[in-house]
């Protein structure tokens, strides 16, 4: 796993390459346990993710408080995962994450 840190004042991008899995989740845990204290929004950019399974959504459960976290450029195989965690867990909020956020209150329907 291959990580790029970008800081940008309080902001943070941190892109991972590679599958986001079991394997790779400490690393990046790490990555985001060493952001600076000044940072309050971490953006995880996946344009170069090829697959992500539960371990991705272990990262997005990952105690970041008072940061603010959120998804760029899922790759389909991802957007699927979280709207599958949405329709199972919708208290979750995992809605939150995808290109059209999801409200957990709001059931989604399949087409």
């Amino acid at each position: 796993m291959y990580i790029t840190t970008e800081l940008h004042g309080r902001g943070a991008t941190l892109a991972p390459r590679g599958d986001i899995d079991f394997a790779g989740l400490d690393e990046l845990r790490a990555s985001l346990a060493g952001l600076p204290g000044t940072v309050v929004e971490v953006v995880w950019d996946l344009r170069a993710v090829t697959f992500m399974d539960i371990a991705g959504l272990h990262l997005l459960s990952t105690p970041s408080a008072p940061v603010q976290v959120s998804l760029t450029n899922l790759p389909p195989q991802a957007v699927r995962l979280l709207e599958t965690a949405t329709d199972i867990f919708p208290e979750q909020g995992w809605g939150r994450h995808l290109p059209t956020p999801v409200d957990p209150g709001t059931a989604r329907t399949a087409a």
